[in-house]
C-alpha cells in the first residue's frame, strides 16, 4: 500500500496507480431466516427465528418503488468498503489457521503456540459438507451476524491500528474485550437483512487479485455485485495497463451495437474479469462465473424469485472499474437475449466510487446504446481532486503505465463530489489528470475515509431524493 509520507513523484505514482438500496418492503418471516448449527454456523434457510448468528437487524422503514439516491449511495459505498476489510480478514484466518507461531515471554525467552481460531467455519466455508456449487466458493451463505460473531470470539488474534484501518495478526495472542472499530463499521454496513451468498478470494494474495462478493439484501430487495479495489502490487500492475482490449467484451458482430467503430476496454481490468478462473470445473472466464452464479440467484432462491428484486453492481477504484465493465457486459448479453442472462432484470445499475476510466470513446458508444435502450444504467461517483477517475495522465507519471490514456472516456451518470457544497450532476463528464491533481492530498482524497465524509455532507442530501432515472433526466441529454 501507499505509505502517507511521501515525496512529489511518490504522491504522483500512488494518486495514479491507486486505482486501482429499495423496492416495497415486507416483513421477513422466521422461515426465511437461515440455520445455525451449535457452533453458530449457517446451515441452510428454513427456520429458528431466534437464532442471532444467523439472523441480521430487520429494516423495514418504507421506500418507494423506484430506489432514491440517498437510499442506495451510502449503502452501496459501505459495501463496497466492507468487501476490502472482509478479504483481510479472511486472508489472515487462512494464512495463520494451524500455524505454530512464536511470542515473546520475557527479554531472553519466548514460546511456540498454535493458532487455533474460534470456529473460523463462521467465515470460512470450505469445509463444510454442502455441496459445491461450481459457480460459487461459498458452500453456504454466511450472515453479517456470523461476521461479527467470530470477530467478537477471535479479537485476541487480532490487532487493529489505532484510528481503524485493516486488521493485522496479533502475535502477542492478548485479550481484548473492547469491540474493534472495524466491529462496528461492519454493523452499519449490515444494518439490512442480508446474505453472502458468494465471496470469492480464492486465489488472491496480500499483493491483490480478483475479489468480489455476491450480496442478497432482503430489506431492500437488491442482489449486489461488489468488486475490491487496488490494495497492493498486483493490482497496481494491472491498474497501469491503459492498452485497449478490441476482442474480450467484443468477440462476436453481435456485441456491437454501433456500427463503424472499434469499441476497446482497459486491458488490466478486462483481463482480471476476462482470463480463465483458476480451479472452474468448465474452464469459464472469471466474468462468465460471476453472471451464472447471479443468474442462478435470480432464478432458483426462494428469497427472490418472483419478488421484482433489482440488480447493483458497486466497487471502489479499481472495483468501481470492474463494476463499469461487468454491468455492461450483462446488459450487452440482455439486449441480446443470451441465455445466460435468462433471469437477471432487464436494468442492470452501476454505483462506483472513484472509478477509472475503462474504455475508449467507441466503447462509450456501445455504453450510451444500453442506456438508451434502458438496459443499463451507472452513477459514477467521484470526489473532485481525486486523480484516478481521469484521464489523460500527465508527465512524467504517464511513462509508469502502458497504452495511451488520453483515449479513454468516462461513462454515464457523475455525481462530482465537492468538500464544502452541494455536488455536481453532469453526464460523462471526463476530466485530465492535470485538472484534479492537487499536491500532496489527491491521494487523501481517492481514500475511502474521503468518500464518506462527501457522501455524507448535508448540502447534498436534496440531490439524494432524486431516483437513479430522475438524475439522468437532470444530467441533460445522455446521448452526447
Amino acid at each position: 500500500t501507499c505509505v502517507m509520507r511521501y515525496t512529489f513523484i511518490s504522491i504522483l505514482l500512488c494518486a495514479a496507480l491507486a486505482a486501482s438500496v429499495s423496492h416495497g418492503q415486507e416483513v421477513v418471516s422466521a422461515s426465511d431466516v437461515p440455520v445455525a448449527d451449535e457452533n453458530g454456523v449457517c446451515q441452510n434457510d428454513s427456520t429458528a427465528a431466534d437464532d442471532e448468528s444467523c439472523r441480521s437487524n430487520y429494516s423495514l422503514s418504507n421506500a418507494a418503488q423506484d430506489d432514491t439516491i440517498d437510499v442506495v449511495i451510502h449503502a452501496l459505498l459501505k459495501i463496497s468498503d466492507f468487501v476490502y476489510s472482509f478479504a483481510n480478514v479472511r486472508r489472515i484466518v487462512k494464512a495463520n489457521e494451524g500455524q505454530t507461531r512464536k511470542k515473546k515471554t520475557g527479554w531472553f525467552s519466548s514460546e511456540k503456540y498454535t493458532v487455533a481460531f474460534d470456529t473460523p467455519a463462521l467465515i470460512l466455508t470450505q469445509d463444510g459438507a454442502q455441496e459445491q456449487s461450481k459457480d460459487k466458493l461459498f458452500k453456504y451463505v454466511v450472515t453479517p451476524d456470523a461476521i461479527k460473531l467470530f470477530m467478537e470470539k477471535n479479537r485476541k488474534w487480532f490487532d487493529e491500528p489505532e484510528g481503524g484501518g485493516d486488521w493485522e495478526f496479533d502475535k502477542t495472542v492478548s485479550e481484548k474485550t473492547d469491540p474493534f472499530l472495524l466491529e462496528a463499521a461492519v454493523d452499519k454496513a449490515t444494518q439490512d437483512n442480508m446474505k453472502i451468498v458468494d465471496y470469492d478470494d480464492e486465489f488472491c494474495t496480500g499483493k491483490g487479485g480478483l475479489v468480489y462478493g455476491v450480496v442478497v439484501n432482503l430489506t431492500r430487495k437488491w442482489i449486489t455485485v461488489a468488486f475490491r479495489g487496488t490494495i497492493g502490487s498486483t493490482d497496481i500492475n494491472t491498474d497501469r495497463d491503459f492498452r485497449l482490449d478490441h476482442e474480450s467484451l467484443f468477440d462476436s458482430e453481435d456485441d456491437i451495437f454501433v456500427s463503424g467503430g472499434k469499441p476497446g476496454t482497459h486491458m488490466g481490468f478486462t483481463t482480471y474479469l476476462c482470463d480463465e478462473k483458476k480451479g472452474d470445473q468448465d474452464g469459464r472466464k472469471s466474468l462468465d462465473r460471476i453472471l451464472a452464479c447471479v443468474n442462478e440467484e435470480f432464478k432458483s432462491n426462494p428469497d427472490v424469485v418472483g419478488k421484482d428484486f433489482d440488480l447493483y453492481v458497486t466497487g471502489h477504484s479499481l472495483g468501481g472499474g470492474l463494476a463499469n465493465l461487468f454491468s455492461f457486459k450483462a446488459a450487452q448479453l440482455k439486449a441480446n437475449n443470451d441465455e445466460s442472462v435468462k433471469y437477471l432484470p432487464e436494468k442492470i445499475t452501476a454505483l462506483t466510487y472513484a472509478a477509472p476510466c475503462v474504455g475508449n470513446d467507441d466503447y462509450n458508444k456501445e455504453f450510451q446504446y444500453l442506456e438508451k435502450k434502458g438496459n443499463l444504467r451507472h452513477i459514477r461517483i467521484a470526489n473532485e481532486q481525486d486523480v484516478v477517475p481521469t484521464n489523460n495522465i500527465i508527465p512524467p507519471v504517464s511513462l509508469a503505465f502502458k497504452g495511451n490514456s488520453k483515449l479513454y472516456t468516462q461513462n454515464g451518470v457523475n455525481l462530482f463530489l465537492h468538500a464544502d457544497k452541494e455536488l455536481t450532476v453532469d453526464y460523462r463528464a471526463t476530466k485530465s489528470s492535470g485538472s484534479q491533481l492537487k499536491i500532496p492530498k489527491s491521494l487523501d482524497f481517492h481514500m475511502v475515509t474521503e468518500y464518506y465524509k462527501r457522501v455524507e455532507l448535508l448540502a447534498n442530501k436534496k440531490v439524494y431524493q432524486q431516483t437513479v432515472e430522475e438524475l439522468y433526466n437532470a444530467a441533460g441529454d445522455f446521448t452526447n
